[in-house]
Formats: C-alpha cells, structure tokens, sequence
C-alpha cells in the first residue's frame, strides 16, 4: 500500500501543533501538502510538507480571519488544483472546514474531508444566535465529511453529539509528546520542602495564577511556583505585577518545543495541569499538551477531580486529585504530603506506559490506517 496524499488545510501555517501535526502524518508515509494563512512575515516550512500559502492573517482578529477565508472561497480548488490530487483533506478548525469542503468539490471527485477539531471555541456554545448560526454552518459542512479527528473522547461525547448534533466516526488524536525519546532526563529535586508547581504551557487561566499566588505566599517558601511558556496578557492582565510581588513565583518566559521539555520538567515535584480559562466549557472537556509532557517526564499531575483531565488520571491511577480548588484546600493538600507519600505518588506515575504520553512511528502508522479507514472504498488508496 503507498503512502496517503493528504492535504492539510490549516488556520496558520506557522503554528507549531501545525507542524507536529504534519510531520506524525509524513512520518506515517503519507506526502503532506500543508495549504493555510500566516500570521507574520516569516514562514516556517513544516517538515516533511510541501506548503501553499494563502494569504497573512492576524492573531485576536477574528472579523479579518473571516473576510481572507471568503476571499479564498472565488479561487480555492481553482487556480489550486493540488486538492484534485489528495486521497483525503484534513481540515483544522470551522473556517478551514469551509475551504476544504469547497476545495473538494470543486475536484469534480468529492475528495473525503476530515474536520479536526482540537478546541471547542466558546463561541460555539450557548443559545445565543451567534453559537447556533456557528453550529448550523459547522453541521452543514460536517455532513460533507467521513470523519471527526479530536484530542479527547469528552470532545466527541459532550459537544459533537449533546450539542452539536454531528455524528461522524472519531479519530482520536491525543496531544502526546511527539518527536522525542520516551524517556525523559528529568528529575524532581531529592528534598521538600520546598515544594515546586510547573506550570507550563498556555498561560491563560486567571483563576489559576490566583490560586497559585496565594498559595505560596500562605507557604510562606515552602512552596514555590515555576511558569514556563506565553502568556495571555488580554485575559491575565496583572500577570506581570503579581509574579513581580511574589519573591515564590519564577516567571522563565517561552520555551521551545519539543527540544526544551526535558529542562521544563527538571527538578519540579508537581505539574500543575488545572485550566479554568473556559470553565465548564472546553477547560471541562479538554486533554492539554501539559498532560503528556509532564507525563513522559514522570512529573507528579496536580488536577481537578471532576473534569476529564482529573477523570483521565483517575482511570490511571495517578496523581494529587483535588476536588476543593480554594488556595487553603490546595495548600493543605501539599504541605501534609511526607516524603514517602510524595515516592508512592512519584512511582505510580513513573509506573505509566510511556505509550500513554509519547508518539512515535508506530503510532503514526495506526493513524494512518484510521484515516484511511474513514475514505469510502471506491476512493481507497491502492
């Protein structure tokens, strides 16, 4: 069997989830041509694909976003005919959805389209005519498609079919540690107190900055809080002023992934892996990078209990599972931890197959054979 033609239509090709993403499909023998917008000057060819750019587009302006989609919609498949010669289209979020379904018929072939989801916008959610015109267009395009890939089984449980009301076979695609060694060189300093909190990643949860700020000024140093990664200045305004006021927190700026994960993840004793940025929304449902990555390092996971990331631990059988989020509750839960109860924790979670947090080429394989599960037989690669 030769390797799919794939055409993965993308919001930015610039991104770096883009680029892992292609470069598990090229490293499933499929030839990737990645077709998307650029948010800067400079573009980053990703590997293993061949690119087509689109357009520039720009960050936080979603009106603009929309008006360069419409724009494509008069050419896409037409003066780009590199659609007419992909065995499946892989579409990443609502906007490209659109171009890739018009793409495809546009091959005269109906060539199958998969819309991958990997975040449930709130946008997307409620009753307001917005979410519900969203929803409609989204239904509209998704009953064009074989398939749904998604990042987590509540995903396909609590908005594609409670909400959305879109019932596609689901791939799922999990935010594993993808392009290194499974083992990791990390290791949680050999004394506490103090305790050390990573939390890396998406810095966006103004809840969780809160928690965490008075949690180690209660602790008074014996614990203390490392943040690695960017910032969402528009929802944690004060970031700056209360890690500048807090002589516990350490604030080390963005990393690069995957090449700095092994030194994010050293000598820290927990991962805060706690979002409340959509609460009880896409944060309730969603299975972060950070869950893997501090995972594949053997980092002890601080969660909440009720939510899928504490239930997706919980079916491990790992981690400080909490179901009082209030900074005394957070506090007390670490302070009263002794030495051999932090161990029986830390080997639980070192006991963990490494398959459950990293990817590698067998994986990318078993990917390939879903996707190509999903074309319709008359179109099936030979």
């Amino acid at each position: 069997m030769k390797g799919l033609n794939i055409r993965l239509f993308v919001h930015d090709v610039n991104d770096a989830a883009v680029h892992r993403r292609a470069a598990m499909l090229a490293a499933s023998g499929a030839n990737v041509t990645t077709l998307g917008f650029v948010r800067d000057d400079v573009h980053r060819k990703p590997v293993g694909s061949a690119t087509v750019v689109l357009g520039r587009t720009h960050n936080a302006r979603f009106l603009h976003r929309i008006g360069a989609v419409l724009r494509q919609l008069r050419t896409i498949g037409r003066t780009d005919t590199s659609a007419a010669a992909a065995d499946l289209i892989i579409a990443r979020n609502l906007e490209m959805l659109l171009l890739a379904v018009v793409a495809a018929r546009r091959t005269g072939r109906r060539t199958p389209v998969v819309y991958e989801c990997l975040d449930i916008h709130r946008l997307m959610l409620g009753g307001g005519l917005i979410a519900r015109l969203l929803r409609a267009l989204e239904r509209k395009l998704a009953a064009s498609c074989v398939g749904i890939i998604t990042s987590s089984p509540a995903y396909v449980h609590h908005y594609f079919h409670d909400i959305a009301r879109i019932s596609l076979p689901a791939v799922l695609i999990e935010n594993r540690v993808f392009g290194l060694d499974p083992v990791s060189a990390s290791h949680p300093p050999s004394d506490a107190p103090p305790w050390v909190i990573a939390w890396n990643g998406a810095i966006r949860c103004a809840k969780s900055l809160a928690i965490l700020n008075e949690v180690t000024m209660r602790a008074e140093g014996s614990i203390r809080l490392v943040i690695r990664g960017r910032v969402s200045y528009d929802q944690i305004p004060d970031f700056d002023p209360v890690v500048a006021a807090n002589p516990w927190i350490e604030f080390h700026g963005a990393y690069r992934y995957p090449d700095d994960l092994d030194a994010i993840y050293d000598q820290v004793h927990f991962n805060w892996t706690i979002d409340m940025f959509w609460e009880g929304q896409n944060s309730t449902w969603a299975l972060a990078n950070r869950i893997y990555e501090g995972g594949r390092a053997g980092v002890v996971p601080i969660a909440q209990r009720s939510v899928e990331t504490g239930q997706f631990y919980e079916r491990l059988g790992i981690g400080l599972l909490l179901d009082d989020l209030t900074p005394p509750s957070v506090e007390r839960a670490i302070l009263s931890m002794r030495a051999e109860d932090y161990s029986a924790l830390q080997r639980d979670t070192a006991a963990v197959p490494k398959g459950i947090w990293t990817m590698g080429e067998a994986e990318c394989r078993q990917l390939s054979s879903e996707l190509e599960a999903l074309i319709p037989r008359k179109l099936s690669k030979v």
